[in-house]
């Protein structure tokens, strides 16, 4: 029996801290540019994102998925990568990206995210 890890995608947990005053800006940009990336980063192996906003303001988090390390190393390793990350650092003071591993699911229902 495969256990969650085994089919789990390569997971990064990314917390951006924007520049003061700038968290709608920097949604913006990264809503923005997951739209126009879609494309590319997912034929290099990317499944998608889930952008959270903290309450607070304080923090822009976004899960990302890909097929695998090495899909994830593949896409960073591109000209649209790079740019992306070139037009983001403007917008952020930090950025903390964090590969997690998913041990297991629960839900109140059958419906599932």
């Amino acid at each position: 029996m495969n256990s969650p890890q085994d089919r789990s995608p390569h997971i990064l947990i990314n917390t951006f801290t924007p520049v003061d005053g700038g968290i709608d800006a920097l949604a913006a940009f990264q809503i923005d540019e997951m739209q126009d990336m879609r494309a590319e980063a997912a034929s290099h192996g990317w499944r998608g994102n889930e952008v959270y906003r903290t309450r607070d303001g304080a923090s822009l988090i976004v899960v990302t998925r890909f097929r695998s390390v090495e899909a994830k190393t593949s896409w960073a390793t591109t000209d649209r990568f790079r740019r992306h990350v070139e037009r983001l650092e403007p917008l952020i003071h930090d950025a903390v990206s964090v590969p997690v591993t998913l041990l297991a699911t629960h839900s109140g229902s059958d419906d599932t995210y």
